[in-house]
């Protein structure tokens, strides 16, 4: 079956695609696929606001894709722009001349600080939704935690846009 097929089947179906239909989903799509469908997810008036599916994200996520998230979050800030934020936790790790965030450190994140972090970044950076999403395709397996809402707008966007990108 072709992706484009089986994205028919799922969102024809109007129910929740099982975790095999996803694995199929994200193992045939292009990274570009992904991450448009997600983006056209995140930017819906239907799903949640990005801090509470990015601190959902996060909460799911293995510890490597915990250090990815932080990163890419705070990639693109000013040196500072977090440091009151989120108790501080992650000051001194904004901006691409400051440290990397560890692995060790990004477990001791919480998901509400990660809520606080997306907030704060989202007022000094535009372009982060499309990093998150961007996050998602190098990450396939974190669609899952997307919710079914925002699933079936990511699944029924690739659907339509399959191959156009």
């Amino acid at each position: 079956m072709s992706l484009a097929d089986l994205l028919q089947q799922i969102v024809g179906a109007a129910t929740q695609p099982s975790a095999g239909q996803l694995d199929q989903v994200t193992q045939n799509a292009s990274k570009a696929d992904l991450q448009g469908g997600v983006s056209a997810a995140l930017r819906s008036d239907q799903t949640p606001d990005l801090s509470q599916i990015v601190s959902q994200m996060f909460g799911q996520a293995s510890p490597e894709q915990q250090a990815a998230i932080l990163n890419t979050i705070t990639a693109k800030l000013g040196p500072g722009a977090l440091a009151g934020v989120a108790g501080g936790v992650l000051a001194g790790h904004e901006g691409a001349d400051t440290p990397q965030v560890s692995v060790a450190k990004a477990g001791t994140v919480t998901s509400d600080q990660v809520r606080d972090v997306v907030n704060a970044a989202q007022q000094h950076e535009p372009g982060l939704l499309e990093r998150i999403s961007g996050i998602y395709a190098e990450h396939p397996d974190l669609i899952k935690t997307l919710g079914a809402g925002a699933l079936t707008i990511a699944l029924a966007h690739m659907k339509n846009n399959i191959g156009k990108n």
